[in-house]
């Protein structure tokens, strides 16, 4: 923690306050130490917060993601999210007509770009973006049995390949798959109540009509559509929003752990070999899945500063495993990374990494002057 206090030196009586309190009381010196969970706000405080906001006949977008970046009830998620992405309209009057009009748009997609030919009519292109696809829809979330039924793979291997058809700068990447995966949860819970810990198919799943799956696949899609719009420089071509993270990351490690940042030159340790997936499925491989969807509560209220929140929030993770990769040989470090124990974090944990990487993205923007970065030089071989 000292070098903490080493970049967060003397403020104002104010700032002093804000700081001690966010460095001396969050910090986690002990990030992979199993801890009980606690809730310092009341889940029936929460939900009254929350009620009051969504009754509001033109809702106040702001107050709303304020009070999202520390987590939704699970039953206000779906539409919380549907409008801090901008997907429908503050004003409740407008809500449902946008709403159909875009479930409408979309039905009018899955006609013209996937019930229009069978599989032998496609051309090449598409035959292989659909076997890519299918492979990905394979592979997305294997812990859950949601993730494994058919109707899911199906919706989604269909939602993925109307973004592919939609997108043509970029295609489908992989990668978009993990991202769209909490949406599938969250949207779908607005129908049929799902188990947040199991990820279970729920029992009346089956009985679900299918212009009510379409619906929920509409939905999924815009919001999708949205999210990636604040991270499309991950996607395109070479990829550069992902280069441009690994150049901010790689000066933020050797200004905040000076030796950390030392032991990844003397192993020749490159960001690439462990923390491309991080930073491109913005950590939602890391996490247990009811925390990557905790995660992408804070980041959606982020709006467009999220892939700058992510960029710390990877940042601070790193750092929290310096005592673990100083340890290490430069193999040992690499498989740790690449295999880190999140899996068995607790929502408390998460927060607290959010928040220490809040700390820090509100003093280095604020100071960018101790942030000096090359942004032109992101070569591969020039990054870690």
């Amino acid at each position: 923690m000292a070098f903490l206090k080493k970049f967060f030196g003397q403020k104002t009586d104010s700032q002093s306050s804000l700081y001690k309190t966010n460095l001396n009381e969050i910090y986690n010196k002990s990030p992979f130490q199993k801890k009980q969970i606690t809730s310092t706000i009341q889940d029936q405080k929460k939900l009254e917060q929350f009620e009051l906001i969504l009754e509001q006949q033109i809702i106040d977008l702001e107050a709303l993601k304020k009070l999202t970046w520390r987590g939704i009830p699970n039953e206000y998620r779906a539409k919380v999210w549907k409008l801090i992405v901008k997907y429908i309209p503050p004003n409740h009057m407008s809500q449902t007509t946008i709403l159909q009009k875009k479930r409408q748009d979309y039905q009018q997609y899955i006609k013209n770009y996937y019930q229009h030919m069978n599989e032998q009519e496609r051309d090449e292109n598409e035959r292989k973006i659909i076997k890519i696809i299918q492979n990905d829809v394979l592979r997305t979330q294997p812990d859950y049995k949601l993730f494994r039924d058919p109707r899911i793979q199906e919706m989604f291997k269909r939602l993925l390949f109307i973004w592919n058809m939609r997108h043509p700068m970029s295609g489908y990447v992989q990668g978009i798959n993990d991202v769209a995966s909490p949406l599938v949860v969250v949207f779908l819970n607005e129908y049929v109540q799902i188990d947040f810990n199991s990820f279970d198919v729920p029992s009346n799943f089956d009985k679900l009509p299918e212009d009510i799956l379409i619906d929920i696949e509409a939905d999924i899609y815009w919001c999708l559509c949205k999210i990636i719009e604040n991270i499309q420089d991950y996607f395109t071509a070479n990829q550069p929003g992902v280069q441009e993270a690994y150049v901010k990351i790689r000066e933020l490690i050797k200004i905040l752990d000076y030796p950390l940042y030392q032991y990844f030159e003397d192993q020749q340790i490159d960001l690439n070999h462990f923390a491309f997936r991080w930073v491109l499925c913005l950590l939602i491989r890391e996490f247990p899945l009811s925390l990557t969807i905790r995660l992408l509560d804070t980041y959606l209220a982020e709006g467009d500063e999220m892939a700058n929140l992510h960029v710390y929030t990877v940042t601070n993770l790193i750092l929290k495993c310096a005592p673990e990769i100083k340890s290490k040989n430069m193999s040992e470090a690499v498989i740790f990374l690449q295999n880190l124990p999140t899996k068995e974090w607790t929502e408390v944990q998460l927060e607290m990494l959010l928040q220490e990487a809040f700390v820090f993205q509100d003093h280095f923007e604020k100071t960018k002057g101790h942030l000096k970065l090359n942004q032109g030089n992101t070569n591969r071989s020039s990054i870690l």
